[in-house]
């Protein structure tokens, strides 16, 4: 299958990313964009999701240059870091599919930026994401539900279909 028609088959109609509140004036003025785009533009960020070792990983692997997003709306990372008080108002941006034909954009199996991941094309997303387990399953496996999407650069806000609190 074509990545349209995994879509489809699947019915994934969003796709998912997880900050505080306290980003979202800036998501609106700028849109949501990749850690490398923040840092050339000197846009401050109130809260990051990631630490530092996190930003670190991310540049060594070069995926700072991409928007790291999730299927589903239960990403373990935004459980981890809202337990951690780290994001302390969550909220998730409910994203067009649209996005993953518009830019470079990848997939991985676990979090992209973990020593063993490999990232893919999207193209190759039902081959590399268990999807019927992730998507059809509300109690598969925790570390499927690690898996990420990529997308490059920046997304316009204009793609934000809604805001979901907590």
């Amino acid at each position: 299958m074509d990545l349209k028609e995994t879509l489809k088959y699947y019915k994934i109609n969003s796709i998912w990313h997880f900050t505080d509140l306290s980003n979202l004036a800036s998501i609106k003025k700028n849109g949501l964009l990749s850690l490398y785009s923040l840092t050339k533009n000197n846009i401050n960020v109130s809260c990051y999701g990631a630490d530092e070792l996190s930003h670190y990983l991310d540049r060594k692997k070069g995926l700072d240059k991409y928007i790291h997003l999730s299927l589903i709306k239960e990403h373990p990372m935004q459980y981890l870091k809202t337990k951690q008080g780290i994001i302390q108002n969550p909220i998730w941006l409910e994203i067009d599919t649209s996005v993953l034909f518009e830019n470079e954009s990848g997939c991985c199996s676990q979090i992209a930026n973990a020593s063993s991941s490999i990232c893919y094309m999207i193209e190759k997303l039902s081959k590399i994401i268990d999807l019927d387990n992730l998507i059809n399953n509300k109690n598969c496996k925790y570390e499927i539900k690690k898996a990420q999407l990529l997308v490059a650069n920046k997304i316009e806000y204009t793609k934000v279909k809604a805001i979901h609190y907590g």
